[in-house]
């Protein structure tokens, strides 16, 4: 039995960064003459490890063809630091007539550590593009301005950065229960609950807290596991315990919460798709 799941309504991939769409045409002229010009990053807090999933830059060309460099940015004391990836594209072609272009990656696996702030700038490729970056609608964030394609940054200020959104999904991190293996429940696990362990396989009963790997059974596979979490610690790739929305028309649990509990003895492979 496969089964295809997706996260119900307060599914882990979301909106993470958001100005709002801007208000009017008024925005960073970004320019670069070859000597000087103006590149602008706006600053971005994670909260929690995630992988980046799209980026939403509103902005157009003002020359045709109109080449930019988007870069995402580690930070380097409170300006953009190291460079974790970046895209060169033309924005006369990727607004299609927007005001706004979009940047898809989750096919690039980009990793977002948790409680730090990443810089997102946008700079001109040559002397002959340039481009507005509209102003955010209101002048609450952070974000700092370069004359030098980033060579140099100005102090942060808190103002109109340039209007942006970033999804991200958050990487899901299995919490162990501490106490799993403790089947006497004395605190401890050991020798003592393998021994009640091996008693309730032979006798064929069945016991949750003996129920290792959750499968639903009792049988000598939660014997090697529980002898393996006395002599190693616990294994941190036991199925977790979750409750998702099956996504697949033809399954009879369609749009059904499932999960581990459902089908406890049956499910070789659970796939978690990506919806829409």
């Amino acid at each position: 039995l496969i089964l295809l799941l997706t996260v119900s309504n307060a599914q882990n991939r979301s909106l993470i960064f958001t100005t709002g769409s801007p208000n009017d045409t008024a925005g960073y002229t970004i320019q670069w003459d070859g000597a000087t010009g103006q590149s602008v990053s706006d600053r971005i807090y994670i909260s929690g490890n995630m992988v980046l999933e799209a980026l939403k830059i509103y902005a157009v060309a003002n020359t045709e063809p109109a080449m930019a460099k988007i870069v995402l940015q580690a930070d380097n004391d409170g300006v953009p630091g190291e460079e974790i990836y970046s895209w060169n594209l033309d924005v006369a072609e990727e607004t299609h007539g927007n005001n706004y272009f979009l940047i898809i990656t989750t096919d690039l696996c980009i990793y977002l550590d948790a409680d730090n702030y990443y810089w997102l700038t946008l700079h001109a490729i040559d002397t002959e593009s340039q481009i507005t970056w509209f102003y955010s609608n209101n002048a609450t964030f952070t974000y700092t301005t370069s004359n030098d394609q980033g060579e140099n940054w100005e102090t942060a200020s808190i103002g109109n950065c340039g209007s942006l959104s970033v999804w991200a999904e958050s990487i899901y991190e299995t919490e162990f229960e501490e106490t799993t293996g403790d089947i006497n429940e004395d605190g401890s696990v050991n020798v003592l609950d393998v021994v009640i362990l091996a008693n309730v396989v032979l006798t064929g009963e069945y016991l949750s807290a003996g129920d290792i790997n959750v499968d639903g059974v009792n049988n000598v596979l939660d014997i090697v596991e529980l002898i393996n979490i006395i002599l190693n610690g616990p294994s941190y790739e036991q199925l977790p315990i979750w409750d998702y929305v099956d996504i697949n028309t033809n399954s009879d649990y369609f749009d059904q919460l499932i999960g581990p509990d459902t089908f406890n003895g049956n499910v070789s492979l659970y796939y978690f798709g990506k919806a829409g």
